[in-house]
């Protein structure tokens, strides 16, 4: 308990410093650059365009109850892409930052709020892009919009502990954050993102996505954004979801712990 209370007295003393990195990180990513960070809204739009492509207009697909695809697919995409992007990059984090890891002086156990600050900034400005798709195709504003904020603090609680636990093993084994690229990939394709779970998952394989804690944060949003649904609604996953945060959190602050006196001889 005391070491949380530690932490937390830490984490806020830091936050200047997660800010200047934060701002460092998004900036770093298009030095140089004619548009900087239009680039950020102009991948995922570019991804949005060929799924409503191929969906929408070839496949003549749509969601349920008649929503259309496009709908449907962007209130799920736009969670999973701070997801995918956070992990990735933050995996990446210890190994990108050895500069300041080798000194003693940096607590190197912020580094995910780095990228979860970098990415929430992304993210909100990907939301403000799915809200005008929503918008445009005639979806009404609600007061169950607000509880995105809960869901994606939901989805910050389960990053922190899985960004801790693969920057620390990835200073030993860069083929982690290689592999993670394949994982995601898998994962994506195996949460209802594209797909609605009901119609195509068999009824004795309904557990797998009961258990995807990604799938829980995906269908939250879609709930609050489409369907006018209170995040209590499901309150035995949202407990699963926590739990394994919890679970995430604790493992990934021993693991990193405990390899961070050897950063400095790899690194």
């Amino acid at each position: 308990m005391n070491s949380a209370i530690n932490f937390i007295i830490e984490l806020y003393r830091g936050r200047r410093t997660i800010h200047a990195l934060a701002q460092r990180d998004i900036l770093s990513r298009y030095s140089g650059t004619l548009f900087r960070g239009l680039w950020e809204l102009a991948n995922p739009a570019i991804t949005l365009l060929i799924f409503w492509f191929v969906f929408s207009i070839a496949f003549k697909s749509k969601g349920p109850a008649g929503i259309p695809f496009i709908v449907y697919f962007v209130t799920g995409y736009v969670p999973w892409l701070f997801f995918s992007e956070s992990l990735s990059r933050a995996t990446q984090g210890v190994v990108a930052h050895s500069f300041l890891v080798k000194k003693m002086v940096f607590q190197s156990e912020l580094l995910p709020f780095v990228y979860l600050t970098s990415g929430a900034i992304n993210h909100g400005l990907l939301l403000l892009l799915a809200i005008v798709v929503l918008l445009f195709n005639g979806v009404a504003i609600t007061w169950y919009w607000l509880q995105i904020i809960y869901y994606f603090f939901t989805l910050c609680a389960m990053l922190v502990g899985l960004q801790w636990l693969l920057s620390a093993l990835n200073v030993f084994n860069r083929d982690l954050g290689q592999g993670l690229g394949v994982i995601l990939n898998v994962w994506f394709w195996a949460t209802p993102i594209v797909w609605v779970a009901d119609g195509v998952v068999p009824p004795q394989y309904q557990w797998l996505m009961t258990a995807n804690p990604i799938g829980y944060v995906i269908e939250g949003y879609r709930g609050a954004l489409l369907y006018q649904q209170p995040f209590w609604i499901n309150w035995s996953q949202g407990l699963y979801v926590w739990g394994l945060a919890i679970a995430f959190a604790i493992v990934g602050a021993i693991v990193f712990r405990s390899l961070k006196p050897h950063f400095g001889d790899v690194l």
